[in-house]
């Protein structure tokens, strides 16, 4: 391939939160790769805030599946959105036959995807799947799939940015719940919108970080807060736990956007949490994490990098991927 006459990629990317920023690397590999190029991103929605202003993106594009670009007629009105950009490469994260249909369709005449469900005659360079047995962390299954391209060595950890303002609301916003500059910030991420399986017992929680904020204080000498995170639905579960701590807190589980998320979760001097999207985006700012697992594969989905630790009991079910406990 000449790399020269590349000058416009589109990357599909994962629909997952989590997935989202463990492919976040291997976007800095596709920009090492092609400095000059236009590199637009594709997501669903709910990931595209994830990566404004990241600097490996030109743009980001959203492909909205229950909204404008649901059944045949949106996917295709989407297909030719794509095809009057003229995108000369489209790399795919998101595994689905459907990735490689709309790239199809919209006339990118080099696909690069890993040969996943049934899609490969759709693919221009299919890309040999990595044996699972392997167990490669899906960090690296990402980067791996540029290799063909030329990519080299190990992949980094995931970065992600906020701005300034960003980070000066949020800091507005908790000093408004009673959490001051000067506060060390413990967070908490007792949900999973994955499923029940996931969640660790919300009094368990609570007893862990009353006993966390007390050795905090003991061993820094600073007022402690707590802040509670959660998606749309948990808000109850975090008042649940809030009404048993004995330190400040504040419950912004379900009334955070994704970008109010990460700056939050970046203001944090530590996260207790479940394997959720919100652990990826902490460990991405350098958070030192608890990360509690079930029912996934902690080889596979682990916070990537050294400050984390993994908690789990190591049961013969387990990984199982159940969403719920049977």
């Amino acid at each position: 391939m000449d790399k020269e006459a590349i000058k416009r990629i589109l990357v599909r990317g994962p629909n997952w939160l989590g997935d989202a920023v463990m492919c976040e690397p291997a976007l800095r590999g596709l920009r090492r790769l092609f400095p000059d190029a236009q590199i637009a991103l594709l997501v669903k929605p709910a990931v595209a805030d994830l990566f404004t202003g990241h600097p490996a993106l030109t743009r980001v594009l959203t492909y909205d599946s229950k909204g404008c670009h649901a059944g045949l007629f949106g996917k295709w009105a989407l297909a030719e959105q794509l095809r009057r950009q003229s995108f000369d490469l489209a790399l795919l994260f998101q595994n689905a036959f459907e990735a490689a249909f709309l790239t199809f369709l919209a006339g990118v005449p080099r696909r690069y995807g890993y040969a996943t469900d049934g899609r490969s005659l759709l693919l221009s360079n299919p890309v040999a799947v990595p044996d699972r047995r392997a167990l490669n962390h899906q960090v690296r299954y990402y980067w791996d799939l540029l290799k063909p391209l030329g990519l080299t060595g190990d992949p980094p950890a995931p970065e992600l940015v906020v701005s300034p303002e960003e980070e000066q609301a949020m800091a507005g916003r908790l000093a408004q719940g009673g959490l001051t500059a000067n506060d060390v910030v413990v967070g908490i991420n007792p949900g999973s919108t994955y499923g029940g399986a996931k969640r660790w017992l919300p009094e368990r929680y609570a007893e862990a970080t009353e006993r966390l904020c007390r050795t905090l204080r003991e061993s820094r000498n600073q007022q402690v807060g707590v802040v509670i995170f959660g998606a749309k639905g948990e808000e109850r579960l975090g008042r649940e736990i809030a009404a048993r701590l004995s330190s400040p807190s504040l419950v912004l589980s379900g009334a955070t956007t994704i970008r109010e998320l990460m700056a939050a979760l970046k203001r944090c001097a530590m996260l207790l949490t479940n394997d959720t999207g919100p652990m990826h985006i902490a460990s991405a700012f350098q958070v030192p994490l608890v990360a509690i697992f079930g029912p996934t594969d902690w080889r596979t989905t682990s916070p990537f990098g050294s400050a984390h630790a993994i908690v789990r009991q190591p049961v013969d079910c387990a990984p199982c991927l159940l969403r719920e406990c049977p």
